[in-house]
């Protein structure tokens, strides 16, 4: 491996806020979604890597690249964003809070190993 290989490549545009030029963002968003084979994929990679953009605008802008999403209307594929999004966050929070009631029990229980 060179120096080159293990320099990491620029990430920066991934913060919430720091998206790009609008042809920068289409290049990305055109990427992920030839990248990736099925719509549910698709949204959430361009969700996750997209933070900071309207979810407005993102569904736009997904519906320019993904020919399986041409079938949506524009406030379709928000309502398909915003559940991705909130489902997501939903359940990343139930198993948090499943885990802290976990750690209360084994706490209560010593001699239980995992």
């Amino acid at each position: 491996m060179t120096a080159a290989d293990e320099t990491p490549p620029d990430l920066g545009w991934i913060a919430p806020g720091h998206h790009g030029t609008p042809a920068q963002t289409m290049a990305r968003l055109r990427a992920i979604c030839a990248a990736v084979p099925d719509l549910h994929g698709a949204c959430l990679a361009a969700l996750a890597t997209h933070q900071g953009l309207p979810r407005e605008i993102l569904a736009a802008a997904l519906l320019q690249c993904r020919p399986d999403a041409r079938a949506y209307k524009r406030e379709d594929m928000v309502s398909l964003l915003t559940a991705l999004h909130t489902g997501g966050r939903e359940a990343f929070e139930a198993v948090q809070r499943s885990r802290r009631t976990a750690d209360r029990k084994a706490a209560a229980m010593p001699w239980v190993k995992d």
